[in-house]
């Protein structure tokens, strides 16, 4: 783990997923890490959860900037910037590419970015 780094939630372990080891996947994240320097988040699941025929899914965020004096940050959902999903069958490619955005800080190349919001409709639209 890199210097800087908190691992929030780890449930992620040493089993790759079968329909025998189903049960290790289950859970909305299976590990969560983040940085408070660099502001920098990564949550890991296994999507569709309990389908072996599923794939590791990890989504990265950059969190907000801390209120001034406080040391806390402002969290809605408006103030997490989503940077992208990155996915793969892979557990040795999950923990590589995990390794990887910790020492770097750098999302992996092939991330899915979200799609731009369209314009919001104005009083005049049709």
């Amino acid at each position: 783990m890199a210097a800087g780094w908190r691992i929030d939630i780890s449930s992620l372990y040493a089993v790759d997923p079968s329909p025998e080891t189903m049960e290790w996947f289950y859970g909305s994240v299976l590990i969560s890490g983040n940085d408070h320097h660099s502001r920098l988040s990564f949550d890991a699941r296994w999507e569709p959860e309990g389908d072996p025929e599923g794939c590791y899914t990890v989504d990265f965020l950059r969190l907000p900037r801390p209120r001034k004096g406080t040391g806390n940050a402002v969290r809605g959902p408006d103030e997490v910037e989503f940077i992208g999903t990155w996915t793969t069958r892979s557990r040795p490619e999950l923990v590589a590419v995990l390794e990887s955005f910790m020492f770097t800080r750098t999302p992996p190349e092939n991330i899915a970015c979200p799609e731009p919001e369209p314009p919001a409709a104005g009083p005049d639209a049709v």
